[in-house]
């Protein structure tokens, strides 16, 4: 799927942003933990629920989703082991999210083999060592096999773990194991992010005990029985971020709904680093109209680095690179510490007649002020750089070309129609 933008116009008017794609990539996987039903509201439609859906009907779930009300209703209560190998899966292709499969298949069955490992965004080498540790500190044989792995956890026991880093995916992987564990965990060094806290959170609405949910220490007091439950998937922080910028590069006035402020305070520091302010009315958030960006004077260039959060996140690095691209004059360096790929993308931007220099494999530099034109750029399979390429189409003199713009679709449904209706001269070709 390639799109085709005409650059130059203001974006403006109300949006309501999806629900989670990070959360709810763990939430369905959690539901295997249950086996009463499970209701999900507020699933955005995207192609990672579809895969898992897939996948979960392959293995016996019954599964019912009402895309017009954004309703995911799960039964899981005649899942079978036999159903849960994953050999030969097709839909396990390209989305990273089904590793979140294993804690939770470890916890009901006790036993899970994989013989393809899952892939995702192509962001360089993104590892599973912190996964199959958090396992091995659990109890679990894992056993590494020809491009897969084999996990054994029938001898899995509640203890005391440090992550080998502060993966969100082996945290949340850590805590529905642990979840199925008869006493308690400790698990340190633990991702904190608002979607590690959504799953926290549902599952302790379900009947699980779990504190220390927002920090990097997370206590999980194991083997409760789950109840049936209906959970509201948070909004997707990153889309309420793209919206925010969206507005903020194009001049116009942005109101988002359901902005969740109380996680967007680093956030909103890099916002005002380009001299844009959010400003926030209740649970929705506002960037007002005709302010100016520019990058503010330090005595190198402007720093922004992605960071673990509570600060930064690194799949929102790019989109403040177009603001960098508009402003006036100025230097920002751009610093994704954490994939040595995460940034190559950036040299397509050259084309629109951006300057940007490759410092090295996590850091670019960007000087400001040059005036872009249209052209033809080729997107990677990683979402918010494609999105960022979009945006740079949307200040570019005349008509820019997205191709492969696929990616957008795993994490931000209804993209392309959701910015005509705030005015963009875009469509998919």
């Amino acid at each position: 799927m390639n799109i085709r933008i005409k650059g130059g116009v203001k974006l403006t008017g109300e949006i309501t942003p999806s629900g989670s794609k990070n959360s709810v990539v763990a939430l369905i996987p959690a539901s295997i933990l249950f086996t009463q039903p499970v209701t999900l509201t507020n699933v955005p439609e995207i192609t990672d629920v579809e895969r898992l859906v897939a996948l979960l009907t392959q293995m016996g779930s019954q599964i019912n989703w009402d895309k017009a009300a954004c309703t995911l209703s799960i039964d899981n209560s005649k899942l079978k082991y036999d159903g849960l190998e994953m050999k030969g899966l097709n839909q396990s292709k390209g989305i990273k999210g089904t590793s979140l499969l294993w804690g939770p298949m470890l916890a009901r069955f006790g036993k899970t083999e994989i013989d393809e490992l899952p892939g995702g965004c192509t962001l360089g080498n993104r590892p599973l060592d912190a996964h199959y540790q958090a396992f091995a500190d659990l109890g679990v044989t894992v056993l590494g096999t020809n491009g897969g792995v084999i996990l054994d956890g029938q001898k899995a026991r509640a203890s005391k773990i440090e992550l080998l880093e502060t993966s969100v995916t082996a945290t949340e992987n850590a805590v529905m194991l642990a979840t199925g564990i008869v006493g308690t965990t400790v698990i340190g060094n633990a991702a904190c992010e608002p979607h590690v806290q959504d799953l926290c959170n549902f599952l302790n609405q379900a009947g699980a005990n779990i504190t220390g949910i927002g920090s990097n220490i997370i206590t999980v007091v194991g083997g409760s029985t789950l109840k049936e439950i209906s959970y509201r998937v948070i909004s997707d922080h990153y889309e309420i971020g793209t919206f925010l910028a969206l507005g903020a590069l194009t001049g116009g006035e942005v109101q988002v709904k359901n902005a969740i402020p109380q996680y967007f305070k680093t956030i909103n520091r890099e916002f005002a680093k380009f001299g844009i302010k959010i400003e926030y009315e209740g649970e929705t958030a506002i960037v007002r109209a005709g302010q100016q960006i520019k990058i503010s004077k330090t005595r190198g260039p402007m720093i922004v680095r992605a960071q673990p959060w509570p600060a930064l996140p690194v799949d929102m690095l790019p989109l403040y690179i177009p603001l960098a691209l508009a402003a006036p004059f100025g230097q920002a360096l751009f610093h994704n510490w954490m994939y040595e790929a995460g940034l190559f993308w950036t040299s397509e931007l050259s084309k629109l007649g951006a300057n940007i220099v490759m410092c090295d494999p996590h850091r670019v530099l960007i000087t400001g002020g040059n005036k872009l034109k249209g052209t033809t750029l080729e997107a990677p399979y990683i979402i918010r750089a494609t999105i960022s390429m979009i945006m740079a189409g949307l200040i570019a003199e005349g008509e820019t070309t997205v191709l492969n713009a696929d990616a957008i679709h795993r994490g931000h449904p209804h993209f392309v129609e959701n910015l005509k209706k705030l005015g963009a001269n875009i469509e998919e070709v």
